[in-house]
């Protein structure tokens, strides 16, 4: 007679539940009569579809029977058998990593990496906001989304004139417009109703016009997408975009900080890739792992497929999980010269486990993040009940002293416990917190690692709060239409991130504005009539007046007062400049646009 361990799951022994009972003990009367008998029968709770990853109980146990959720209670008994021949390798994959605790704190090792050979880093220092974002929306970028626009409108035979290179920018300048400049819908944007018509717009593109282009933008051939990325038509420019993002990053002169989080883009409609965030301000739609610096800069990201997604890296989701597999994905994408840097990075509870801190380790990239308790077998920290009793500022310290990685439990507001492989769990300051015992501001001590982790984590959320400020309000039915405007905002705080290392007083509205303004008066027609009394010169932006491209002088049908102000020039010329959209005279021309 064959012996095994079975199992049994979810047996409610109580009158309510007799009837499921009765079928447990018929299973059981089926195996004798099949003449194999278990060994050993114990209770194991199944797989359930709760909307919470959490029971009722406390974190480290001790709870009973009545914590369980209704669905637990209910489910009908079975029994899974198990032979005694079990594969090694399959035992191997789901046996725990053994570990050796301690007490004694492991010193970080990126200070021998401090001093690496630095990468080669663009030069922004002396470029208009134009000029900045040109380098990601680049020509590169205008003439890929022509080809594909115009093979799109070949292979499905529409009836829509090839756009222009100028049309596709002053569509991008429309987009960015929508952002700041708000109207029910995008059609008001050519109303005749006063209260609702935007001549800034309408003067550019005809409304019609504008839907025959937003209809037919593409970026990638629909006859050779792969079936097995959901992404298919947006990863040609995912590529070139994420490829821009890592060259134009300013590496800091210390170590470079990174942190890794998720981000929703919302989304509305049906996909089999829209999630359902419970508890975050998008809730509804793409979920987008990113990997950004402190200030908020997107380096490389990948948007979530789901569970079914194809994975592309089964061996990282089998040794890290599906979280910590997106971690070393989008670190992999960096060029080798910025991994050879001294990269910390930073991640939550979602993503951090003791597998991945020692891969990255080896790979010379420190590791710093909260780390959920099923995650830490073995662990010697105190318990997080015990914690919870304790009063605020306690801490409990644990060494992983085969790999090197410091593990603190820190009691705050709640239980946090945070890993690292870089930083020190010795306590190193005090913060201010609320008292409600005391009624006042008491002082808290602080460990090092939790310190670091505030500093440093955040950038995602912060790249959020700038793409949601000004968010592109055009919208259309495709599903990839949301995806593509989260993508061009971030190209945009990009820019401005970069703009602003080197004009600090230069804040996020007026950036995009001077960008739109730009390319929006490079389709605009020559000014008729007299102009206003106003100074004309501050009408203008510097990014447009002094860029030297596209200044062309044009007749105008009455003449008007020359604004070049600067050379207290009085004249009443019936020249202007076709850019600029101002009154000159032939001789203010050059000193109105020299620098």
């Amino acid at each position: 007679m064959a012996m095994g361990i079975w199992v049994v799951e979810n047996v409610r022994c109580s009158p309510l539940s007799f009837s499921r009972f009765g079928k447990l003990i018929d299973l059981l009367d089926e195996v004798d009569e099949s003449g194999e008998s278990p060994a050993t029968v114990f209770l194991c709770p199944p797989n359930v579809r709760e909307d919470s990853d959490a029971d009722s109980g406390d974190e480290d146990g001790g709870g009973t029977i009545d914590n369980l959720n209704r669905n637990l209670l209910q489910a009908d008994a079975e029994l899974v058998g198990q032979e005694d021949g079990s594969d090694d390798e399959a035992a191997e994959s789901v046996a725990p990593t053994s570990h050796r605790w301690g007490k004694r704190e492991v010193a970080s090792f990126l200070k021998e990496r401090e001093e690496a050979c630095p990468y080669p880093q663009v030069n922004f220092s002396n470029k208009t906001p134009v000029e900045v974002l040109s380098f990601f929306l680049d020509d590169e970028f205008y003439a890929q989304l022509l080809q594909e626009t115009r093979r799109y409108i070949q292979w499905r035979g529409k009836n829509v004139q090839e756009p222009s290179i100028a049309e596709l920018k002053a569509v991008m300048a429309i987009l960015y417009f929508s952002g700041y400049h708000n109207v029910p819908n995008r059609r008001a944007f050519w109303s005749t109703d006063p209260d609702l018509h935007v001549e800034f717009v309408s003067r550019i593109i005809s409304r019609n016009r504008f839907d025959d282009i937003l209809s037919v933008l593409h970026f990638a051939d629909n006859q050779r997408l792969d079936p097995g990325d959901k992404m298919a038509k947006l990863r040609p420019l995912f590529n070139s975009m994420q490829d821009k993002f890592l060259r134009a990053f300013q590496r800091p002169p210390s170590s470079t900080e990174l942190d890794v989080d998720e981000s929703m883009i919302p989304y509305y409609g049906r996909h089999g890739c829209k999630q359902f965030l419970r508890g975050k301000p998008i809730r509804f739609g793409f979920k987008a792992w990113c990997l950004n610096s402190p200030d908020g800069y997107l380096l490389t990201f990948e948007v979530y497929q789901g569970a079914s997604g194809t994975a592309q890296r089964p061996d990282y989701e089998a040794a890290f999980g599906k979280c910590g597999s997106a971690v070393k994905i989008l670190i992999d994408r960096m060029p080798k010269e910025m991994r050879m840097d001294a990269l910390h990075i930073f991640t939550d509870n979602l993503f951090t486990s003791l597998p991945l801190m020692m891969a990255l380790k080896e790979e010379g990239i420190g590791h710093t993040g909260t780390i959920r308790q099923n995650r830490l077998r073995g662990c010697p920290l105190s318990s997080v009940a015990a914690m919870k009793k304790a009063p605020r500022g306690d801490t409990s310290v644990a060494v992983e002293t085969k790999q090197g990685i410091n593990l603190v439990r820190w009691k705050d507001n709640s239980v946090v416990t945070v890993a690292s492989t870089v930083s020190s769990s010795r306590t190193v300051a005090e913060v201010q917190r609320w008292s409600r015992r005391e009624k006042k501001r008491i002082k808290v001590a602080q460990p090092q690692m939790i310190q670091d982790y505030n500093c440093a984590m955040g950038g995602t959320d912060r790249m959020d709060q700038n793409i949601g400020a000004y968010r592109i309000a055009i919208r259309q039915k495709k599903f990839w239409w949301c995806i593509f405007c989260w993508l061009l905002g971030a190209a945009m705080q990009n820019a401005w991130l970069l703009y602003r290392q080197h004009h600090p007083g230069e804040n996020q509205i007026n950036f995009i504005r001077a960008i739109v303004r730009y390319h929006l008066a490079e389709t605009t027609k020559p000014p008729s009539g007299r102009p206003s009394s106003a100074s004309n010169q501050h009408r203008v932006p510097a990014s447009i007046r002094y860029d030297g491209i596209n200044h062309l002088v044009v007749p105008l049908a009455k003449q008007g007062t020359c604004a070049n102000k600067e050379g207290k020039c009085k004249s009443h010329p019936k020249t202007a400049c076709r850019k600029c959209q101002v009154p000159l005279c032939v001789a203010c021309f050059v000193p109105f646009h020299a620098t």
